[in-house]
């Protein structure tokens, strides 16, 4: 039997925010703050993914990621538009917008 992506329940961009604060932490009493009052808001497991690496906000919503790219991509932010697509072809090669986009 194959095994299903996990996909959080949280929305992207509350993933991505998060991603964000874990970037920034600077000591691990940052982390600590981060996991007590946004952990809960995106999931433990999403959270331990995004710490650990193993998976990015754009792999675990990669539809929710395309409308961001899209977003991006209409303010002329293409370069950062591009980043958001690698990172769901990364995950999900034959995602139809990502892998349109990245060529």
């Amino acid at each position: 039997m194959a095994r299903k992506p996990y996909t959080p329940t949280a929305p992207y961009a509350e993933l991505k925010r998060v991603e964000g604060l874990i970037d920034q932490a600077e000591d691990v009493a940052a982390l600590r703050k981060i996991v007590a009052t946004d952990g809960p808001k995106i999931g433990y497991k999403a959270f331990c993914y995004i710490l650990g690496g193993k998976m990015t906000p754009e792999a675990m919503k990669a539809d929710e990621a395309c409308v961001a790219a899209a977003m991006l991509e209409n303010q002329g932010n293409n370069d950062d538009a591009l980043e958001i697509y690698k990172k769901i072809i990364a995950v999900h090669k034959e995602h139809p917008i990502a892998k349109g986009k990245v060529g």
